[in-house]
């Protein structure tokens, strides 16, 4: 004999505004009792899953979510017209008191985003059912269970899905924000009991800052809220055994164990399969039924999830996603140069989101200076060289420290990464590439091994793409400003202009182009100029003497090779910052002369177009042209204002889209799995803001 299994069906709100239509639900019910099925209460189905009933043949639940009012108005009577029952799941938060109210009395039905933002933003409830409504539902033969206390949502993902409230988004957003503001961004949105998820906080700044909630929060959170919710709904039905369904239908061991301690007996998911005897009772299936289906498709789902066999073949398992908590940075170099540098902003915007952050580095490395104060747990190793070994090691680290990603910076960390996945490693691994010169003959083969290649600029990745790194690994993350905060920039009294230079004497960065256009501008007469070098060893000086001419030197001063700090001060005492560069992907320093308000005059070559708007907050001339160069340095040196107003607008480009908080969350995203190529919006972000209303 072909064993039974108890369908159940899930609706939510039933009203012409949205949802289903109140006659689409009637054909539903007619097409239910047409074929000879009767429903059965959520406490019969548990006691066929006990073993304490046989299960009737041809029965189903209906079960409906969240407590909408039409749930009293619309449902309630059409299941009596037809003498069925229905198990209706509350929103325990938003039931409060109130008279049992008539289609006549009713607020005027809205849509259910809205429903939910009235709920969450102005604590109105009215379109939810009342306590007097759910008396009035039990009395007449209806169960009413608890749903949780609010429908809370937590945020999946760092994907933007459009500002808060705009079409598409989901409602979710208003229980996750304190309030509304049509500028704060939404994402994917799912149940705050079985996610972690990412949660804003504001501290000053002028938008959110995303953390990452930890698990133990997660718990607590759980914990709270079953508690919560299980006394308000037993005070409600009186009864001692309750129920509970799982918003979205998502659930997980821990929470459902937490859900277990509560006191429940029991859950509804929205798994599809057989539920008859020995069904586990927190493990309820339920099939959604969408608002466009009619009744023949009700009587056909019925027929397949109405026998156990039938049931288990036409299953939907639900599994949660998995979330990113662990990240580990990864470089064999011993030097703190620019690339380190944006891998120590990379640990401190992890850190800062709530990740726990792991270091891989060489005990002997300058990096941990870099480090102090950061939190990270620093794990020195040496043997980056021997290939198989630290592979070896690596997949042990990933395995005792539960990492869910590598990011590595330098050629034998990346090579480590990957040997470790080889052998059986479970993370992502992604390849940090941010110079702009050609990657050595197999470094594709390298990066089709790994999740992603991070590039920190458009032009980096082309390069990558240009030898064969595949378009669906390469990701485009700037670089950020992660250093002290000198305040807003004051406009300048002095007469003269301090023009600086930061680099190298290496050919590719131009430093002999930069002492070109400053003999032009001396040549054209202009006065009151001093010119800076930092980064060039006074020993290398002897190559440029071709370059440094007298007019020049009698202006030039040679800063040297100096500590970050130093360079930092350097700059603050600069109008103009020079960068004749002939390859660049994209300089560090360009960031922090801009956070300092000091516009820039570069080469138009890699990743600096992609920051820099030519006339903006800088100017751009073609590579080796120090015609255009001296002319551009020109007129910022004989028009302060502009030259002010350019640093001003070069500061809002960082401080908007080039900080910390910025580079986390994209970093995240692309951790998560999506492709990052988006260009930056500089026009808009150096564009001042206008004042918004009660502002100063």
């Amino acid at each position: 004999m072909i064993s039974t299994s108890i369908p159940v069906l899930c609706y939510h709100n039933v009203s012409d505004v949205n949802g289903h239509t109140p006659a689409m639900f009637r054909e539903h019910l007619d097409a239910i009792r047409d074929a000879g099925w009767r429903t059965i209460s959520a406490r019969d189905l548990l006691a066929v899953a006990r073993g304490e009933r046989k299960a009737p043949g041809k029965s189903l639940v209906l079960t409906f979510d969240d407590g909408h009012l039409s749930n009293w108005l619309t449902v309630v009577p059409e299941l009596i017209k037809r003498d069925m029952t229905g198990t209706f799941f509350a929103l325990t938060d938003f039931t409060v008191a109130g008279e049992v109210r008539t289609p006549q009395t009713a607020p005027e039905m809205l849509h259910m985003k809205q429903v939910f933002r009235a709920a969450f933003v102005d604590g109105d409830f009215s379109q939810f059912i009342n306590e007097s409504e759910i008396m009035a539902m039990l009395d007449q033969g209806m169960e009413v269970f608890a749903h949780g206390c609010r429908h809370q949502a937590a945020f999946l993902d760092l994907t933007p899905r459009g500002p808060l409230g705009v079409k598409g988004t989901h409602w979710g957003g208003w229980s996750i924000y304190p309030g509304h503001n049509p500028a704060w961004q939404t994402y994917k949105a799912g149940s705050a009991y079985v996610y972690d998820g990412f949660w804003p906080k504001f501290e000053g700044l002028a938008g959110p800052r995303f953390t990452k909630r930890s698990e133990a929060e997660r718990l607590e959170f759980c914990r709270r809220d079953f508690k919560r919710s299980m006394e308000r709904i037993r005070a409600l039905n009186g009864l001692d055994e309750q129920l509970f369904c799982w918003p979205w239908g998502q659930f997980e061991p821990r929470a459902e164990a937490e859900l277990k301690d509560a006191g429940f007996a029991g859950a509804f998911t929205l798994e599809r399969g057989a539920n008859t005897r020995g069904t586990d009772p927190f493990r309820f299936n339920r099939l959604g039924v969408a608002a466009k289906k009619d009744g023949k498709w009700v009587q056909t789902r019925l027929n397949m999830y109405g026998t156990a066999p039938l049931a288990r073949v036409f299953f939907k398992k639900f599994r949660k996603k998995p979330e990113i908590n662990t990240v580990l940075y990864a470089t064999d170099s011993d030097k703190l140069s620019g690339g380190s540098r944006q891998m120590v902003n990379n640990i401190k915007a992890m850190g800062d989101m709530g990740m726990k952050v792991y270091a891989l580095l060489d005990p002997e490395s300058a990096i941990h200076s870099a480090l102090e104060g950061i939190d990270v747990e620093v794990i020195p190793f040496t043997g980056f060289r021997k290939y198989v070994k630290a592979g070896k090691f690596l997949k042990r680290l990933v395995a005792d420290k539960s990492i869910d990603v590598v990011h590595t910076f330098h050629n034998r960390a990346y090579k480590m990464g990957v040997l470790a996945r080889l052998m059986g490693a479970r993370n992502k691994l992604f390849i940090n590439r941010g110079v702009i010169s050609r990657p050595n003959s197999v470094f594709f083969l390298w990066t089709a091994l790994s999740n992603g290649v991070i590039a920190n600029s458009a032009q980096c990745a082309e390069v990558m793409r240009k030898y064969w790194v595949g378009n669906k690994r390469l990701n485009v993350v700037y670089n950020a400003y992660a250093g002290p905060d000198f305040g807003e920039p004051r406009q300048r009294k002095k007469r003269g202009t301090r023009f600086i230079y930061i680099g190298n004497s290496a050919e590719v960065k131009g430093f002999d182009v930069y002492l070109r256009a400053a003999d032009l501008l001396c040549q054209g007469g202009a006065r009151d100029l001093e010119f800076v070098a930092v980064g060039v060893p006074d020993e290398k000086l002897d190559r440029f003497e071709g370059v440094l001419t007298p007019a020049v030197a009698e202006r030039f001063r040679n800063a040297g090779e100096i500590s970050h700090a130093e360079v930092l001060d350097e700059l603050q005492f600069a109008d103009v910052q020079v960068i004749p560069s002939r390859k660049e992907s994209l300089p560090n320093t360009l960031l922090e002369g801009f956070d300092l308000g000091v516009p820039a005059v570069c080469t138009r070559v890699g990743g600096i177009p992609e920051v820099v708007r030519d006339g903006v907050n800088g100017f751009l001339c073609a590579g080796e042209d120090a015609e255009c160069l001296a002319a551009r340095m020109r007129e910022l040196a004989e028009d302060p204002l502009r030259r002010f107003d350019m640093g001003l607008a070069g500061r809002r480009v960082v401080r908007v889209l080039l900080t910390p908080e910025v580079k986390g969350r994209n970093l995240m995203r692309a951790y998560m799995g999506e492709r990052l190529f988006e260009p930056l919006a500089v026009e808009a972000a150096a564009t001042p803001r206008a004042p918004e209303q009660g502002e100063a």
